[in-house]
């Protein structure tokens, strides 16, 4: 078991680390590094970088095709659900039943394949890349480099909130970002 964990280690210590590191500068400096030249306040880069993250999430939405794959899958699922609804007419009960049965399997089989493959979709457009943000912004913007736990400190108030956290500011940006781009009307492609 020992050695399990030492060869282990050394794929996380000697690969994934290091990869993950250097991606980590890359995105520094073609990201942030501009950013502090233009001299912006952290808030701000912050903000942009939701700003951009929600953007990318949009484009993999598109990329994926989330859309078109719901309505495919709706427009599928009534034909067979109406299919289903033909079954009245066998006069028969124990045969009637007996064949809705195995066609409801059937439809619930299909819709849960369907949720677990639109969910999966969806924690690949959203969550990953808010993880994958916030590990990074937090290593870049950790508190010994603002010199504290808050990118805005507020003055003393009655709720207690001393300030907002790069998560926090990361978090309410990108899901602003979101709402936003959710209620503008979607432009129709005329094919």
């Amino acid at each position: 078991m020992a050695e399990l964990n030492n060869f282990l280690d050394k794929i996380y210590y000697g690969t994934i680390v290091p990869f993950f590191a250097a991606g980590g500068q890359v995105l520094y400096f073609i990201f942030i590094q501009p950013m502090v030249r233009l001299d912006f306040p952290v808030w701000l880069q912050i903000c942009v970088l939701a700003v951009l993250i929600a953007l990318c999430s949009f484009a993999l939405r598109h990329l994926l095709r989330v859309d078109e794959k719901t309505r495919c899958f709706n427009a599928q699922f009534a034909k067979e659900r109406e299919q289903q609804q033909a079954l009245r007419l066998i006069t028969d009960k124990y045969s009637r039943d007996a064949l809705y049965r195995i066609t409801d399997e059937d439809l619930n089989a299909q819709y849960n394949y369907f949720l677990a493959h639109h969910y999966a979709r969806y924690v690949i457009i959203y969550m990953l890349p808010i993880f994958l943000t916030l590990a990074w912004l937090n290593q870049v913007y950790s508190t010994a480099v603002l010199g504290n736990p808050f990118v805005i400190t507020i003055p003393a108030n009655d709720f207690g909130i001393q300030g907002f956290s790069v998560t926090f500011l990361f978090l309410l940006t990108y899901v602003i970002c979101l709402i936003i781009g959710f209620r503008f009307p979607k432009r129709r492609h005329l094919s």
